[in-house]
């Protein structure tokens, strides 16, 4: 059975302190910033359908009021049928969602025109050893497992600071700009996790470094106490902004592709 997971900051802002939530194996911490330091809105939004072997999760942080990060929710909601019936047809998904996420947030470029305001917006598809994922924008994407550590290699997306949709969108640049990908996951524990920049840039920006993001999210405590001692370093740490992070596991059985020799 599926699972659904579904927030706006604009009507829960979280100033309170951290929460934990969870969507099937997918677990999401919302902290809008500590309101004893000034915080006094969550423009951030997530969105996560989560099934037995896919998950399908998005991650927005708008500015200028919540109105596009809550104009793209509305987009995913209305494609929902579409999304699930190509998810649910035989064989791997990846291609297809890709494609379709795509056609979905160009085809909505009008309506996210119309709002006030823009969003950073991170879109993931996991089903079985694949990841797909769409950035456009400053949120980040960490895929963790021990042989990519060793190699240095923690984060799949670069942030782009000048890439949003909705009033000013780069999808609706002469030539849409956008980044995507699929990866192959390794063998063994695979970590994914999302986040938007209020857990990047509080305080003096120790979560900059994606080894310590890393380390923090392997940790003994599991995926949702890992969340949960990330954010409240966040608001310990005086943050004003609002820290969105959406993470889950994988455990791939698949040999990942090697070299020769």
């Amino acid at each position: 059975m599926m699972q659904n997971f579904v927030w706006s900051g604009s009507v829960d802002p979280c100033l309170d302190g951290p929460r934990i939530h969870t969507a099937g194996r997918v677990a999401i911490g919302l902290c809008g910033g500590n309101a004893a330091a000034g915080a006094k809105k969550n423009e951030d939004a997530a969105l996560v359908w989560a099934a037995a072997d896919w998950v399908l999760a998005v991650i927005l942080d708008a500015h200028a009021g919540s109105e596009s990060a809550d104009a793209v929710l509305e987009l995913f909601e209305a494609g929902k049928a579409e999304l699930l019936e190509l998810i649910e047809q035989p064989g791997p998904a990846h291609a297809r969602v890709q494609a379709a996420i795509v056609q979905l947030l160009l085809e909505g470029g009008a309506r996210l025109a119309e709002v006030r305001g823009e969003t950073a917006c991170l879109v993931c598809y996991q089903q079985g050893g694949y990841l797909m994922w769409l950035s456009i924008g400053d949120n980040q994407l960490y895929l963790l497992h021990p042989e990519l550590q060793r190699l240095g290699q923690f984060t799949l997306t670069v942030r782009n600071y000048f890439e949003w949709v909705g009033a000013h969108s780069s999808l609706g640049l002469e030539v849409p700009c956008y980044a995507t990908g699929i990866r192959q996951l390794r063998q063994g524990i695979n970590t994914i996790a999302m986040v938007t920049d209020g857990l990047l840039e509080v305080g003096d920006r120790p979560f900059e470094d994606p080894a310590r993001v890393s380390r923090e999210l392997l940790s003994p405590a599991g995926v949702s106490g890992s969340i949960s001692s990330l954010l409240a370093e966040v608001h310990r740490l005086g943050g004003t902004d609002s820290a969105t992070v959406i993470a889950w596991q994988v455990d791939n059985p698949v040999m990942g592709l090697m070299p020769s020799g």
